[in-house]
């Protein structure tokens, strides 16, 4: 058994326990920012643009607000989220592994675009070495599909010209003859320079054969007339490409919360409208992206026995709190022992009390023995009688009920009352005898 003195310090630490992990709790709760920072690609692209379209939902419900964080692109956000400089990122598969980070949810397909002006003699992806052919800017998701492109085709990028350049630059720039740029069909940047009429969409003739060697590569098409041009819709037939797909990533440890809050607005119609081509794609049964870390959120999301998911759900609230709950824990277990400590100082005072009333008993007890061997006389000596009965029962009523009756004390008290009243009782009975006899001698003087 533990101590009295162990279990009043058992629960002081108990208390202390609780409130330092309350103060914890609440620190780690002040840390998690109500702003959600999302990693896009340059201001004008797609991915800034969708970035601009979550944000504008995200905040309407109120509870957080998003930074969009002007970038690179895929290689780039993919550095920002390991940094933790960003929550969220989009990020094109095949551009960028998501290996340390966890996907959200898959968006769209980006597919890749051969652009090149209507005057080139550039016929196809082999015709690029010694012509000025926009590649992508270092860090962007563009320029690692056109480097696994011409490492397929054995082509040295240091045989085409200007190309680090941003696509973009075809407008202002002569000398630039083509762009290899994989993106979404709905880039605002692409359809201004395909507006223009001065380019045209070349096809990707071995695309299949491409889409072989990479496992996050499908061949696709992009259908004539997506796009719109000063000369006439864009393409004039249907262009064989490739694709792949663009993915909201988030860094490890983003918090339930905030990715619940990504969802809602991702699934949202007004989101759906007007991002036409974002895709219905279960990861969970995504031929790759079923093999791809995901953030527990969206794997219960995901999941299609979400209705049995309940217990799932609670187990992360749990984990996300678990600080809070184990100072609950702490609160409760030493408050329950300072109640237990109360409530035994409380019977330990009553019993002190009672042990008190007991003691001035017996005492009165003692100085009712001493004064009733010096009495004489029958009425005082039958006062006493009545006192030494009263502390008896009174000894008794204080015993009764309160776990006293095994007490030393009690007892003793009991033994010294009843002593008392017997050496009374004898006395009496000596002072009746007395009384007798003097009768009787007295009436045998007067016969």
């Amino acid at each position: 058994m533990i101590s009295f003195r162990a279990r009043w310090w058992l629960s002081w630490m108990l208390v202390i326990l609780a409130a330092i992990l309350v103060i914890y709790w609440s620190i780690q709760q002040a840390n998690q920012t109500r702003i959600i920072r999302i990693a896009t690609a340059s201001a004008g692209g797609y991915y800034y643009e969708y970035g601009s379209l979550l944000k504008d939902i995200i905040e309407q419900k109120g509870d957080y607000d998003v930074e969009l964080l002007e970038t690179k692109g895929s290689v780039d956000n993919r550095g920002r989220l390991l940094e933790g400089e960003a929550d969220l990122a989009i990020i094109m598969i095949g551009s960028a592994t998501l290996h340390h980070l966890e996907l959200v949810a898959p968006l769209w397909r980006d597919q890749m675009h051969l652009v090149v002006r209507n005057n080139s003699n550039i016929q196809s992806m082999m015709d690029l070495p010694g012509h000025n052919v926009a590649l992508g800017v270092e860090g962007s998701g563009y320029r690692a599909q056109s480097m696994l492109m011409l490492n397929h085709l054995g082509i040295d990028p240091e045989q085409i010209g200007m190309n680090d350049y941003y696509f973009t630059r075809l407008l202002e720039t002569p000398e630039l003859e083509g762009a290899i740029v994989t993106t979404g069909m709905l880039n605002p940047d692409l359809r201004s320079v395909l507006m223009s009429g001065e380019f045209r969409l070349l096809p990707i003739d071995f695309a299949a054969g491409y889409a072989l060697n990479q496992s996050q590569i499908n061949p696709t098409i992009i259908p004539a007339g997506s796009y719109s041009s000063a000369r006439g819709p864009l393409p004039a037939e249907d262009v064989q490409t490739i694709g792949t797909l663009a993915v909201l990533a988030a860094r490890s440890g983003l918090p339930d919360q905030v990715v619940h809050a990504v969802h809602e607005a991702l699934f949202s119609e007004s989101l759906r409208r007007d991002a036409p081509t974002m895709v219905d794609i279960n990861p969970l049964e995504d031929r790759l992206l079923q093999y791809m870390p995901m953030h527990p959120a969206s794997a219960r999301y995901y999941n299609p026995y979400a209705g049995f998911d309940e217990l799932s759900r609670t187990l992360s609230w749990l984990s996300d709190n678990r600080w809070l709950l184990l100072a609950l824990i702490a609160a409760i277990g030493g408050g329950f022992l300072q109640l237990k400590q109360l409530q035994r100082l409380r019977q330990q005072k009553k019993r002190n009390n009672l042990e008190t009333g007991l003691e001035k008993i017996f005492r009165e007890a003692v100085e009712l023995e001493k004064s009733q061997k010096e009495a004489k006389d029958m009425r005082l000596l039958y006062r006493y009688l009545n006192e030494a009965l009263n502390l008896k029962h009174q000894a008794v009523a204080l015993a009764q009920g309160n776990h006293l009756s095994d007490s030393v004390l009690f007892l003793s008290t009991l033994q010294q009352c009843a002593d008392v009243l017997r050496q009374i009782e004898w006395r009496l009975a000596g002072l009746q005898v007395n009384e007798m006899a003097s009768r009787q001698a007295e009436a045998a003087t007067h016969s």
